[in-house]
């Protein structure tokens, strides 16, 4: 059964509840975990309830904008069959949808929660028995909110929302990482070309 209008404030709630928007805020504590950070691993879901009728998303689309999107900025991308050492810290793009009826249990409208995560390895300040140090994966920063509409623009929506997320994210790394210096252009001098004095000739090559 969908979940009427009636009850729609007590759905958006629920969503949010354990949503961090901290990262979505001008003074955003959480940027400095992103310093230094330049390889990463994406991944990208999204849940939609068991009742709901809406058209399902293509998750590797949404992984492609944001892989994209990283490597727009100099960031290395882990691909699927890469070996991974666990230093690379993942950026995931969830969404978790339901969807709402009108009155008359027609599928009208969604809600959904919409979550970026970077999670990276972090040190624990506790020993384990012999004395290892403790570590765990967990996320590091964090931008959530909620995206509603009418079923018609459920996709159209969920795309739009993930360009502002990886933006929000990208935001939030570009303030904390100059970008990597241009590499320098080699002039004709260090290549070996010389001017000829012949104004009408090629450029002549130096041994």
């Amino acid at each position: 059964m969908h979940t009427t209008w009636h009850s729609v404030h007590m759905v958006v709630l629920s969503l949010m509840i354990g949503i961090d928007l901290s990262a979505q805020q001008p003074d955003d504590p959480q940027r400095v975990t992103l310093i230094g950070l330049r390889s990463i691993a994406a991944h990208a879901q999204v849940r939609v309830a068991r009742d709901a009728t809406l058209d399902p998303i293509d998750e590797g689309l949404l992984r492609i904008k944001l892989e994209e999107a990283m490597r727009q900025e100099g960031i290395t991308v882990q691909e699927a069959a890469d070996v991974r050492d666990g230093s690379a810290a993942q950026v995931s793009l969830v969404y978790v949808v339901i969807s709402m009826g009108d009155q008359s249990g027609a599928e009208t409208r969604f809600a959904a929660s919409s979550c970026l995560h970077a999670s990276q390895y972090v040190r624990i300040p506790r020993l384990e028995p012999g004395g290892r140090i403790a570590y765990t994966v967990a996320p590091t920063w964090s931008s959530c909110g909620i995206v509603a509409g009418d079923t018609g623009s459920y996709r159209e929506a969920i795309l739009l929302n993930a360009d502002e997320q990886i933006a929000r994210f990208l935001d939030a790394w570009r303030s904390v990482n100059a970008p990597r210096p241009a590499a320098p252009v080699e002039s004709q001098t260090e290549l070996g070309l010389v001017g000829s004095t012949n104004t009408h000739g090629p450029p002549q090559w130096k041994p």
